[in-house]
């Protein structure tokens, strides 16, 4: 099979980062931050940015694996923080997924179809986009070149529509802090969903042409683009309409355009570029989530049914997205799974350090060692407390599930590989 190029990598990445976090979340970190949003999604990109140069080492130096967060944490600290960092991120994958097939659902319905029909489109989405993907990487590969320039297209279009129609005022900025320096990491642990899907592409290392060169560009390139793109979305936003009005609204870039009466045309096309773009990140879900749940099942930390060339992970990604429409709450869904990839991100400063000791150098090196790595580590933890008492509930209990989950695999792997009994009479 012919590998991917680094520019089809950089579609996948760029398709999962500019997404339904900016189209859907930026409205909630506006609220939660007021103007200082713009500081809120600087510090998120400054995160994202050391993470990345965390991932792309890793997958200098493990240029062979597929699981890529999931992956680096089991080689450099062992099974059970590998399978932990992995329970985290097949989790957020397929719970984010829902949140993203409902957004989809939300902005079909916004068009003109019958609300009865919300779950019942999302449902549709997620099984059409997981057959593409057993279909093969390619094809779906393909699907994202075309996406990702609908989606910055539609961006691109917003942010030239509100500098257009918009009424200049520096009004709209003051006061900066409304809510507190509280208030502006709030918002940065909200944005955060915009920015993590650059870890889609570290999952496709092993597909892509000259890998462990050619991935380490591409996220950096397409966190970059991204972070630069978000600013001058977030400006946009706050110029178009004051702060306090977009409180919790899926739909934010529809209702700056509604402020300053922008042409239908414009708004038409805005909607068509959030729709393309909750496709796309659902699918760039499906596709990292399968991917790490076929290195955990070839690694022995899941059932080995769940190994490479098996469609079962792609069914089992899709199966837990679709009960997770069950919850409903958009919201509620974002934190949890924000608290899967902070905590599995928050790790790859100490993943670096250890791999420098460890395995053999790589084709690149993060710069700032070991510094870089101390500062992503610092703010990861400082994120994670932001997300707030509720997150951090359920995301110990989504922890607390994960290890006895570990045991039983262990435990059933054990008898496999010991039948007789020996191993355990000769720990008795």
């Amino acid at each position: 099979m012919k590998k991917l190029s680094f520019w089809q990598a950089t579609a996948i990445g760029l398709g999962n980062i500019v997404g339904a976090g900016i189209f859907v979340m930026a409205g909630s970190a506006i609220d939660a931050a007021g103007p200082a949003a713009l500081l809120a999604f600087m510090i998120t990109a400054a995160l994202a940015v050391t993470v990345g140069l965390n991932s792309a080492e890793l997958a200098s130096k493990m240029p062979n694996v597929e699981g890529g967060i999931y992956s680096f944490a089991r080689v450099t600290f062992g099974d059970t923080i590998g399978f932990l960092v992995g329970w985290f991120r097949l989790i957020s994958y397929a719970i984010s997924g829902a949140a993203v097939a409902l957004g989809f659902s939300g902005y079909l319905i916004s068009l003109g179809l019958p609300s009865v029909l919300h779950f019942s489109l999302a449902i549709l989405l997620i099984v059409t986009l997981s057959l593409l993907e057993i279909k093969g990487i390619r094809l779906a590969a393909r699907a994202e070149e075309v996406f990702v320039i609908v989606n910055m297209t539609g961006l691109v279009i917003f942010v030239g529509s509100v500098l257009i129609f918009a009424k200049s005022s520096t009004s709209a900025f003051v006061p900066l802090l409304p809510n507190g320096i509280t208030g502006m990491m709030s918002a940065a642990s909200i944005a955060f969903f915009a920015y993590s899907g650059f870890n889609t592409i570290a999952t496709l290392t092993p597909d892509v042409e000259d890998g462990d060169r050619s991935v380490p560009r591409a996220i950096m390139f397409s966190l970059i683009v991204s972070a630069f793109l978000y600013e001058l979305v977030v400006f946009s936003m706050l110029l178009a309409l004051n702060w306090s009005n977009y409180g919790s609204i899926s739909s934010p870039l529809s209702l700056a355009l509604s402020s300053i009466q922008a042409p239908t045309y414009v708004s038409l096309a805005v909607a068509f570029s959030a729709l393309t773009a909750t496709l796309t990140v659902t699918l760039s879900l499906i596709i990292a989530g399968s991917r790490t749940a076929k290195q955990m099942g070839e690694d022995g930390l899941l059932p080995r049914a769940f190994g490479k060339g098996s469609w079962i992970p792609t069914v089992v990604v899709a199966g837990i997205m679709i009960g997770s429409l069950g919850l409903g709450n958009v919201g509620s869904i974002a934190l949890v799974a924000n608290f899967g990839v902070i905590f599995s991100y928050m790790l790859s400063g100490l993943e670096v350090i250890r791999a420098r000791r460890t395995l053999p150098k790589g084709k690149f090196l993060s710069p700032g060692y070991p510094f870089t790595q101390l500062f992503s580590l610092a703010l990861s933890l400082l994120m994670l407390l932001s997300l707030g008492f509720q997150s951090l509930i359920v995301g110990v209990a989504t922890l607390a599930t994960g290890l006895v989950v570990h045991l039983i695999q262990d435990e059933l792997s054990a008898r496999k590989s010991d039948p007789s009994g020996r191993r355990h009479a000769a720990i008795g």
